[in-house]
């Protein structure tokens, strides 16, 4: 028995075949992806397991050498810094940074760090006498040359201090 198509079933049936001929080829291209993805995954796990080895191993050596607590305390410090001071405090900074970083560069020479070091330990240790030191006293001490140097570099402190020119603003005048 044959059937007699008409042309518009037969224009109907070639859509079909061509939409279903689509969904095959769509099928296959998602199987093909699918298959991809499959062996980009096994390919990738020992990488990513290995990874995450090594990143719990960093952790945990920074966390056994304190950092995570430092780290933490330092967000801390952070927080008091962003809380204690104002935009315009900020904005004062920003326009002193460099000079604020040379003179932390200066104060960090080995000789300058020994000096500082050094005098806070000498001032730690004078014991405070009751009777303060005789003029007599005083005078014989400026034969020793560590007195003399002492002396010229508080001399030249003063100087530079009095030759520093220090800019007030009216709110910060007396």
């Amino acid at each position: 028995m044959t059937v007699a198509l008409t042309p518009d079933l037969d224009q109907r049936l070639e859509l079909l075949a061509d939409q279903v001929q689509l969904l095959v080829d769509e099928a296959e291209e998602r199987r093909r992806l699918k298959e991809t993805y499959s062996d980009l995954i096994h390919d990738l796990s020992p990488v990513a397991s290995q990874g995450m080895e090594t990143v719990t191993k960093v952790m945990t050596e920074a966390e056994d050498k304190g950092y995570i607590d430092f780290a933490r305390s330092g967000i801390g410090v952070v927080d008091r810094v962003v809380t204690s001071f104002s935009e315009e405090d900020v904005e004062a900074l920003g326009d002193n940074i460099v000079l604020i970083l040379e003179t932390v560069k200066e104060m960090t020479q080995p000789e300058l760090m020994q000096m500082m070091r050094s005098t806070l330990h000498e001032v730690g240790e004078i014991e405070e006498s009751v009777v303060p030191p005789s003029m007599w006293t005083l005078m014989g001490q400026m034969r020793e040359p560590d007195v003399r140097r002492g002396l010229a570099r508080m001399i030249a402190l003063l100087r530079s201090m009095g030759s520093t020119e220090i800019k007030q603003t009216k709110e910060a005048r007396p």
